[in-house]
């Protein structure tokens, strides 16, 4: 072994005991099987069980991908997300389809996801899928997985 070879591990009384450098390759790996076996988000949204904020997490995804559209209720739809009206108006009976634009608890039951994922018409209901772009792409993963997840919560008002 060369002088500039890392050791991983050494022989200390005919044991094998893992060096500096082994013993914080295992200290990583252990921390993260702990993370995955106890269920805790690492990601930058924080711990999974913190609930999802209609302020915080919901109205500034509606102000990035919706509201440059959906700013006075007078468009298709009749949807205002503006700051002041969104929750009220996604809490309203849909004008394109036969459910709510959110039912709190229930994500398959809300046409406001059926919009986002481009499955308004096996639904019942009408028009393009949303937000709209030229040439069109669905909606980001992680912001439906968002949205739906806070209507799972009930969809607060917080």
């Amino acid at each position: 072994m060369s002088p500039n070879t890392v050791k991983h591990s050494e022989q200390h009384r005919g044991a094998v005991v893992p060096s500096r450098v082994g013993r914080r390759i295992l200290t990583i790996v252990a921390l993260a099987v702990g993370f995955l076996l106890t269920g805790m988000d690492v990601s930058a949204q924080g711990p999974a069980d913190k609930p999802v904020s209609f302020k915080d997490d919901i109205q500034p995804l509606l102000n990035s991908q919706c509201v440059f559209c959906h700013v006075t209720g007078a468009e298709n739809g009749g949807l205002n997300l503006g700051r002041r009206d969104s929750h009220a108006a996604l809490m309203a009976a849909s004008t394109e389809a036969p459910m709510a634009r959110v039912t709190p608890g229930d994500p398959a039951k809300s046409y406001l996801i059926h919009k986002l994922k481009g499955t308004q018409l096996e639904a019942g209901g009408s028009g393009n899928a949303m937000p709209m772009y030229d040439p069109p792409k669905p909606f980001p993963k992680e912001q439906l997985d968002l949205v739906e997840r806070w209507i799972r919560e009930g969809a607060q008002k917080n």
